[in-house]
């Protein structure tokens, strides 16, 4: 929330801004709505609609674990 409210804060980047995300927190969504931010959001329950972003978590989240590891 507090990386969303920083990029909120500068108006320029709210002109035609689209925040692409799954259903989440009512609180985020109502934050984006009050700041006119257009929201796009996959359908509920399909893990297509997000399958790019959860293949870089993964990957990320994977390579973090291998990183902590070696440590």
């Amino acid at each position: 929330m507090a990386a969303s409210n920083q990029a909120l804060t500068d108006t320029n980047r709210l002109k035609d801004m689209i925040h692409h995300s799954d259903y989440g927190i009512i609180d985020y969504t109502d934050k984006m709505a009050d700041c006119e931010v257009i929201a796009c959001v996959g359908t509920i329950d399909n893990s297509y609609d997000n399958a790019l972003a959860e293949t870089v978590n993964r990957l990320y989240k994977s390579k973090v674990i291998e990183y902590l590891k070696d440590q």
